[in-house]
């Protein structure tokens, strides 16, 4: 089989790096290598806590890929490239419906691939049980949310599920931590004590420095170069708003700091928590610490984040001394064109944040989700 007919077996499209894998994985295919076997599949089950009907549902589901020819394929290549030969954080596939097998629900293929995620991690990377009894409880959660929701067991959140699975997504403090790479969009430039972000291409910028998605909504654009002397870009402030004017850096006085595919830690962030710098400068120095230990290779420049709490525009709808502007006036904020309103799901129905984020849509105030950067460098000074 060649590689443009395996990935034409798949129900999405396959990341291009895959690719570079494939000669290796069908040299030595081995047809009798179970995807999943039994004992490991009740080794999981038993290490999460499932219900009993679920693991005998999930050794059935392994079964079935098992004895499938092209099935076990399809899923020995996943678990190829996801789980043994690169990290759970650089797999780029985001989709939930991989491939199908006669007999089995999407989340059904999902789960037997989570749970090979969570098998080699057990028994290979063994993590901190104290640390990964939240990731055992999680797959445990959304299999069980499976079953609610669709009256079958399988896992929904497949991506998320697979972080949690490879081991590398901790609890520190009031965040949840896992290790990543730096987007490619926005270099970030330092002289040693300053950072400068720029937009990295060329991007519509709306009225007030936002990012938009189309020329009829830009009142300009920004354009970005660089050579062996300088750097020339838009600059984008800390609070996120991108300069119509280009600006630019000698490379004597200045050099990067992040670029695309640089070492970061990037945050999730549970709902009810206390959100202030001060425990987001604890949990930081608490991450910085153990992945240090655990993922050495791992060299962290910053601490990274996309949510719609990073958005630019809501100092329109909240208060400035707000928790969430207390501590995104301590970060590096960067734009994205993708957009909310009073309808995103994060955000409780008839919530008085709800209705004033309605009520700004209406005025024709776009809300974008927002990315930030919180260098290492900056740790000391987060919560002054």
């Amino acid at each position: 089989m060649t590689y443009t007919e395996l990935c034409g077996k798949y129900n999405f499209p396959m990341p291009a790096y895959a690719e570079g894998y494939f000669a290796d994985f069908i040299a030595n295919y081995d047809r009798s290598r179970a995807v999943l076997s039994a004992e490991a599949a009740e080794y999981v089950a038993d290490e999460t806590n499932l219900p009993e009907e679920a693991k005998r549902e999930l050794i059935r589901c392994a079964e079935i890929i098992n004895a499938d020819d092209e099935a076990h394929m399809l899923a020995s290549f996943l678990a190829d490239i996801l789980i043994y030969k690169r990290d759970p954080w650089v797999n780029y596939i985001y989709q939930d419906d991989h491939f199908s097998v006669e007999g089995l629900h999407k989340e059904q293929v999902g789960w037997v691939l989570v749970a090979a995620m969570m098998a080699n991690t057990l028994t290979n990377k063994k993590p901190p049980k104290e640390l990964n009894a939240e990731n055992l409880n999680s797959f445990c959660g959304y299999t069980q949310a499976c079953f609610n929701e669709h009256g079958y067991w399988g896992i929904n959140e497949w991506h998320w599920n697979m972080l949690g699975a490879g081991g590398c997504m901790f609890m520190f403090g009031i965040l949840k931590f896992v290790p990543s790479e730096f987007t490619g969009d926005f270099p970030v430039i330092t002289n040693g004590s300053e950072f400068i972000s720029l937009a990295g291409g060329e991007f519509f910028v709306g009225r007030e420095g936002e990012l938009v998605d189309c020329e009829e909504k830009a009142i300009g654009k920004t354009k970005f170069y660089e050579d062996d002397t300088k750097y020339i870009g838009n600059i984008i402030s800390q609070k996120g708003i991108v300069s119509l004017e280009q600006t630019e850096f000698k490379k004597s006085e200045w050099h990067d700091f992040l670029r695309g595919g640089d070492h970061t830690i990037d945050i999730h962030i549970p709902s009810k928590v206390e959100y202030t710098p001060e425990r987001f400068k604890e949990a930081f120095a608490q991450a910085l610490e153990f992945f240090g230990e655990y993922y050495p290779n791992h060299k962290t420049k910053a601490f990274a984040c996309y949510s719609w709490i990073l958005s630019p525009q809501l100092p329109k709808v909240m208060k400035p001394d707000s928790n969430i502007l207390k501590v995104n006036d301590k970060l590096h904020l960067l734009p994205v064109i993708a957009t909310f309103d009073g309808d995103i799901m994060f955000i409780r129905k008839g919530s008085s944040l709800q209705q004033r984020i309605a009520a700004e849509c209406e005025k024709g105030t776009e809300f974008h989700f927002g990315i930030m950067y919180s260098p290492v460098d900056e740790l000391a000074e987060l919560d002054k």
